[in-house]
C-alpha cells in the first residue's frame, strides 16, 4: 500500500467571456452594483459562451496539464470529474472526458455531484484510492457553468457567479508528504438555502416552474433558476469553518500558527475577510482570487491554488490548509505538505 499521495500539478481554465462591472451597472443600476462590490469584492466574472459546457473547461485544463507535465495518458487509471452542471443526466460526464482526453480504457471514471466543497471531497476520494492501491495516478477535474443556472434579472447572484474548470494531477507520495488529514461534513437540513429547485426529478419542469417571480429585494427568478439565501449561507460559513479548521488541526496536533498558508473557497471577499479576521490569520498567510473571476463554485480552490503558485506564495515544504464550504450544506478541509515541483 502507498504511504500517501500528493498534488503534482494544477491547471485552470476560465470562461472566455467577461461579464463586467460596467455591464451590470447598466442592467441593475450603479447604486445596486456599488453595494454588490462593497459586499462581495467581485468586480468582473468570467463566463462561458453559448455552447461551451463545464466539461469543455475541464477538458482544456486537463489537456494543458498533461501536455505540460509530460505524463503519459495511458498512465492515468483514475478520472474524477466534479460538477453540478453536467453535459447530460446520463451518461456521467467523466465517461465522455475519458474518451475526449484519449485516456486508457483501464481507467475508473466517475462524476462527483457536489458544489463548493467538491474539490476537497474529490481529493479525499483520489487520495483514499491511491493509498488503498486501487489507483496509481489520478486526474481530478472540476468544471461548472453556474452562470447558466441563473436568471439574468437576478441581481443577487448574477454579479457573483462565474464559470471555470480545472485539472489536478495526484500521485503517490512518501509518508509525511502530500495529504496529511481530511475533515468533511454535511448538514442537509440547510439544503434549501442554496439550490436549483426545478432541475431534475423531484420537481419536474413545467410551464408553472418557468414563471418569473420577483422577491421583496427586487430579484427576479423562476423555480428553474438557482436561488441562494445569502444571510443563511454567511451564518453557516462563519459558524462552521472555524470549528472545521480546529478539528483538522487537532487531528495533527498542530495550531493554526504552524500553518504556512490557508486557502479558502473564494465565495466573496467580505466573507473571506471576516473569516481571516475572526481566525486571526495574517494576510501573508492567505491568498485571494475572486475579484476578476467571480465565485466559480467548486473550481475556486484550484483557481486560488494555481494563482498562489504563480504568485510565488506557495513553495515546497509548506504546510497548507484548503478550506471549502457551501451548497449542501457541505464542508471540507485538507491539510497537506506541499511537495517539490508541483
Amino acid at each position: 500500500m502507498t504511504a500517501s499521495s500528493a498534488i503534482r500539478g494544477v491547471e485552470c481554465e476560465l470562461g472566455s467571456q467577461t461579464l463586467s462591472f460596467e455591464e451590470l451597472e447598466q442592467r441593475f443600476g450603479a447604486e445596486a452594483m456599488r453595494k454588490v462590490y462593497a459586499g462581495s469584492g467581485i468586480r468582473n466574472r468570467r463566463v462561458a459562451p453559448a455552447g461551451v459546457c463545464g466539461s469543455d473547461l475541464a477538458f482544456a485544463a486537463a489537456d494543458r496539464l498533461l501536455t505540460r507535465t509530460g505524463v503519459s495518458r495511458d498512465s492515468i487509471d483514475l478520472l474524477i470529474h466534479c460538477t453540478q452542471t453536467p453535459d447530460y443526466l446520463m451518461p456521467t460526464t467523466a465517461c465522455l472526458l475519458q474518451n475526449r482526453l484519449g485516456l486508457s480504457k483501464q481507467v475508473a471514471a466517475f462524476d462527483i455531484n457536489l458544489g463548493c466543497s467538491q474539490y476537497v471531497y474529490a481529493l479525499s476520494v483520489a487520495h483514499s484510492m491511491i493509498v488503498a492501491g486501487v489507483a496509481n495516478r489520478a486526474l481530478l477535474l472540476t468544471g461548472d457553468t453556474m452562470s447558466r443556472t441563473l436568471n439574468p434579472k437576478d441581481r443577487a447572484l448574477v454579479p457573483l457567479l462565474g464559470d471555470a474548470g480545472s485539472a489536478t494531477l495526484i500521485e503517490a507520495a512518501s509518508a509525511g508528504q502530500g495529504f496529511l488529514a481530511f475533515e468533511l461534513g454535511t448538514d442537509g437540513s440547510g439544503a434549501n438555502y442554496l439550490m436549483t429547485p426545478a432541475s431534475a426529478c423531484r420537481v419536474p419542469r413545467t410551464a408553472e416552474t418557468a414563471l418569473e417571480i420577483t422577491d421583496a429585494e427586487g430579484n427576479t427568478r423562476t423555480q428553474e433558476n438557482t436561488f441562494m439565501n445569502g444571510a443563511a449561507i454567511f451564518h453557516f460559513a462563519i459558524s462552521t469553518v472555524p470549528k472545521m479548521m480546529q478539528n483538522i488541526l487537532a487531528k495533527l496536533g498542530l495550531t493554526l500558527e504552524q500553518v504556512d498558508l490557508v486557502l479558502f473557497h473564494q465565495a466573496n471577499r467580505y466573507m473571506l475577510d471576516y473569516l481571516v479576521k475572526k481566525l486571526k490569520i495574517p494576510q501573508e498567510k492567505t491568498h485571494y482570487c475572486v475579484e476578476d473571476v467571480g465565485n466559480t463554485s467548486g473550481s475556486t480552490i484550484p483557481l486560488v491554488l494555481a494563482d498562489a503558485i504563480s504568485a510565488g506564495k506557495l513553495k515546497s515544504g509548506m504546510l497548507v490548509l484548503l478550506v471549502a464550504f457551501g451548497v449542501g450544506l457541505s464542508w471540507g478541509s485538507v491539510a497537506m505538505r506541499w511537495p517539490p515541483e508541483a
